[in-house]
């Protein structure tokens, strides 16, 4: 196969830097071209927008549905959301693309859970957002352990294939096939929440309750018990249960916190209950927002997922004690609510603790937690009541019977190979080869017959126990497929997340999805430079000569300014701040017709009053500290929120059109990235080498630099793209059109 110019002339440099012999180059050379006419393109056929985005994946709208709910991570705290909702609030200020609107949001410290190449669930940074119309319908998928997710058919699932984690398109997708939903979830503790950051900054504490309430075991169990047996009035927490330790508990709870309680038995049920309210106006407030209420609107509160252990494992405890059940004729711990959401977040609490449990929907939802989870259950929770505990005594003596749900499929020949060169009875594996699947316990039991063989005879299968202990202690339950179905959208949006590592994300029902996003966002990883689009959406940008597209700029420094620490210097200076960047708050009072400002620097209010004053007529502005208030003449009122936004878009400083930099090092130079362009006013800095300035906006060459610039960067940007996609085209074709 004959290589473009450019791969050669990469490849090169490649060996030459990393000092290949020519066997190595050979070697090389072979996978270099593997990989090359894996992801080519045939003359003809169709590439379109999205397949431009990930060459080789599938050529279609790629997302997931607006309501799907997914885990998401913001400055150490994890929050649920709606995947819609949230790109939603956040996507206008983004690129607009073709149809798509994109967001960049690498900087903003925002991770996800993502699946890695050996099964462990870990925290990958969160790239970019997008959202596009949503199709005329959508894919739903259920699987065996009662999870779901909807979304286009061409979105990208993950499965194992030949002891691989590998991306497939929904539309390969078959029923029996398995797709990966977290069993664990790695611990991100915070030890305490703001009653504020629940209640508002602006409570009555009457009570004297702490200004932030630590996360330990007994709180944890407080809003357990609220969640399963709990009520909240405006003066008061009401719990129900007649279990005297559980009560014991709750007391305890209430006395720590100087709270007075009052209790009372209560005949509203077939037999005789109790109640024990805690009186308290602020923290019947704080639950009944952080955890809903009436039994259908219950859910787990969101500090819960970031919490200490010993809070999880209180609240897990109080709740399995009021709606959980014990049945060792079924080998199994149950829980029922009316609420499927809480049902959701009690099962991703016991992710914490690497327990599993399958969904069930009915007159009431359940979850189900087979028997070989009951140690760990034992160990981690436990309960409060003597039945329940000795229920579960006997549940963690039970020998472990086969989990039909957590097996594993995708892993080849491997059990039969290792067998071989054992001199095992291939007959022992043969039916779980080929069927392809094995559950994790009977693959303990492999691969501690294999290491004793091994052991025994001497014979090395150290790489093959690798593979299956790498299976075994998975964080993820393969879960089966059970049903696919078409459904219509329920909103116009279908929405879609850009993952940095293995492009993996979450979704709140625990099923791992994989991204298909990857090339329509700003290159702000600091391991790449790269353009904004490529393939054939840059090819319509540079023929089109569009003026609406996302533009970038790289620039280089001069040498005497090539250091980390001045290019971010230069970096700050260039970025456009509006006013927006430089405040804290900003609203409206429209008794007194004024929008209130307050500023981040006392230093900048001279600037803004300038700024203010320049662009709204007839604004009288008036300045305390940090804080300005601009009053609007009469006949502005109507239109005070607009000039809100307008004030909020007033450029304060930099340079307009340059809304985000990223510095990164690209060999032995410092680079400024940037999302956006002005060429003429960054050609006016001194410090940068005007020799190497790149930008991708041809409309600005022609306007700095002339007809013929443009045509030659035409030329240039033409054969760049079509170089990065391994074709060769003779420039005479190009240049008859230019």
């Amino acid at each position: 196969m004959m290589l473009s110019k450019k791969i050669m002339d990469e490849f090169e440099k490649y060996c030459r830097e990393n000092k290949l012999s020519e066997k190595q180059k050979e070697e090389k050379m072979a996978l270099l071209q593997k990989l090359i006419s894996k992801y080519q393109y045939e003359p003809g056929e169709a590439i379109g927008i999205v397949a431009a985005q990930s060459i080789s994946e599938p050529a279609t709208q790629m997302s997931v549905a607006g309501s799907e709910k997914v885990i998401l991570k913001h400055n150490d705290e994890i929050r649920i959301a709606e995947i819609g909702k949230f790109i939603d609030s956040i996507v206008s200020e983004g690129q607009h693309v073709d149809g798509w609107d994109v967001l960049d949001v690498s900087q903003q410290n925002i991770s996800v859970p993502s699946i890695n190449q050996n099964e462990k669930i870990e925290w990958k940074r969160l790239l970019a957002v997008s959202r596009h119309t949503a199709p005329e319908n959508l894919m739903k998928l259920k699987t065996i352990s009662g999870r779901s997710i909807i979304a286009t058919d061409s979105h990208s699932f993950v499965i194992r294939d030949d002891n691989k984690i590998k991306a497939i398109s929904g539309t390969l997708l078959k029923e029996g096939m398995r797709i990966p939903s977290i069993k664990l979830l790695p611990e991100n503790c915070i030890s305490e929440v703001m009653l504020s950051s629940i209640v508002g900054g602006r409570y009555i504490n009457r009570k004297n309750l702490p200004v932030s309430m630590k996360l330990d075991e007994e709180f944890g169990f407080f809003i357990g018990a609220y969640l399963s047996e709990g009520n909240a009035t405006d003066n008061y927490v009401n719990i129900s249960n007649t279990d005297e330790s559980f009560l014991s508990i709750i007391r305890n709870f209430a006395d720590s916190l100087g709270l007075t309680h009052n209790e009372y038995d209560n005949y509203r049920g077939f037999r005789k209950g109790h109640d024990i309210r805690v009186n308290s106006a602020l923290m019947s407030k704080f639950v009944s927002l952080s955890c809903g209420t009436g039994s259908k609107n219950k859910k787990v509160p969101q500090f819960a997922f970031s919490a200490e252990e010993n809070f999880v494992k209180g609240l897990l405890r109080a709740y399995f004690e009021g709606d959980g059940s014990v049945s060792v004729e079924r080998c199994m711990i149950r829980a029922s609510s009316d609420s499927m959401e809480l049902l959701d977040g009690i099962s991703l609490l016991l992710n914490r603790f690497g327990i599993f449990a399958s969904k069930i929907s009915g007159r009431q939802y359940g979850l189900s937690i087979p028997h070989k989870y009951a140690k760990i259950f034992h160990e981690k929770i436990g309960f409060e009541s003597t039945k329940k505990h000795e229920r579960l005594q006997k549940l963690c003596l039970m020998n472990a019977k086969q989990d039909y749900i957590d097996a594993f499929g995708g892993f080849g020949m491997l059990l039969l190979d290792v067998s071989k060169k054992l001199n095992y009875p291939s007959r022992y594996v043969n039916s779980a080869t080929k069927r392809q699947k094995i559950g994790r316990e009977a693959l303990l039991r492999h691969i501690e017959i294999f290491q004793a063989l091994s052991q025994k005879t001497g014979i090395d299968i150290k790489k093959e126990l690798e593979t299956m202990r790498r299976m075994h202690n998975s964080d993820v339950v393969w879960d089966e497929i059970e049903s696919i179905e078409y459904v219509s959208p329920s909103s116009k949006y279908v929405y879609d997340f850009t993952v940095e590592g293995t492009e993996t994300f979450a979704t709140f029902d625990g099923i791992i999805t994989h991204n298909t996003m990857r090339s329509y966002t700003m290159a702000s990883q600091s391991d790449r430079l790269s353009k904004v689009t490529h393939g054939l959406p840059r090819l319509i940008e540079i023929f089109d000569t569009r003026k609406s597209f996302e533009k970038n700029m790289i620039i280089y420094l001069r040498p005497e300014y090539n250091t980390k620490e001045k290019a971010r210097e230069i970096a700050n200076m260039i970025k456009e701040s509006r006013i927006s960047d430089i405040i804290i708050s900003d609203s409206i009072d429209l008794a007194e017709n004024l929008i209130e400002l307050e500023l981040e620097n006392e230093s900048d209010r001279d600037a803004v009053k300038a700024v203010i004053e320049k662009h709204i007529k007839g604004a009288e502005i008036s300045m305390r500290g940090k804080k300005m208030a601009v009053k609007l003449s009469k006949e502005n009122i109507k239109n005070v929120r607009k000039i809100k936004s307008k004030i909020l878009r007033l450029h304060i400083r930099g340079i307009q059109g340059i809304e985000n930099v990223v510095v990164i090092k690209d060999n032995e130079d410092w680079v400024i990235q940037t999302t956006g362009s002005n060429l003429k006013k960054v050609l006016q800095i001194e410090h940068v080498d005007i020799s190497r300035m790149k930008t991708n906006d041809i409309n600005q060459v022609y306007e700095v630099l002339g007809v013929e610039a443009a045509r030659n960067m035409i030329l240039q940007e033409t054969l760049n793209t079509l170089g990065e996609q391994g074709l060769e085209v003779d420039v005479r074709h190009i240049l008859s059109g230019t």
